[in-house]
């Protein structure tokens, strides 16, 4: 199977992604991430690439790896010189990487660290409405069932595009497609 690169349209095999140990660790971190999150940190990289060459794997890596840190801390704190923090769940610093990717034309690029970043998330932490709006919303029974529709929906999809790529025939896709509606 080959991919295409949504940026250069470029095509690749799929097993080329992962056949280092390198790319290996990148998909592996980026597999415990909160969905959004993680499409959020895929831009976010972007900002970190110099001008007329890629970024290179180990150092998306290290970004990663900083940035998770910074995550999974459960806070942020202004800058490293002071003490003051604020809570800061990952919907937080999904919402600080994309006011950066929105602002990108302010910013100097590439960038060097996270420092931005955590000013920024410490913004949106330090204003209640802010973090009240990101927070994660309680499910009530009419959200849940939104919910169920949705995965539903994806799971659907996935299975659609899987049969317009080849991976799988007619009858897998329509065996699949009655799994995932709870029909066998």
């Amino acid at each position: 199977m080959h991919l295409q690169c949504p940026c250069c349209g470029e095509q690749f095999p799929f097993e080329a992604g992962f056949a280092d140990a390198d790319g290996k660790r990148l998909a592996a971190l980026f597999a415990g991430l909160e969905p959004k999150l993680g499409r959020a940190v895929l831009n976010y990289l972007r900002l970190f690439s110099p001008a007329k060459r890629g970024l290179r794997t180990t150092k998306a890596i290290r970004l990663v790896e900083e940035l998770l840190d910074l995550v999974n801390a459960g806070q942020v704190q202004r800058d490293a010189r002071t003490n003051d923090s604020k809570p800061a769940a990952p919907r937080l610093w999904a919402a600080g990487i994309e006011q950066m990717i929105a602002s990108r034309e302010r910013l100097q690029l590439p960038l060097e660290n996270h420092n931005y970043l955590r000013a920024v998330v410490y913004g949106i932490a330090a204003d209640p409405a802010q973090a009240t709006q990101l927070a994660p919303a309680r499910p009530v029974a009419a959200g849940s069932v939104a919910t169920v529709q949705q995965v539903m929906q994806e799971a659907i999809s996935r299975i659609n595009a899987d049969e317009r790529l080849g991976l799988i025939d007619s009858e897998e896709a329509d065996r699949r497609r009655q799994a995932a509606r709870g029909s066998t």
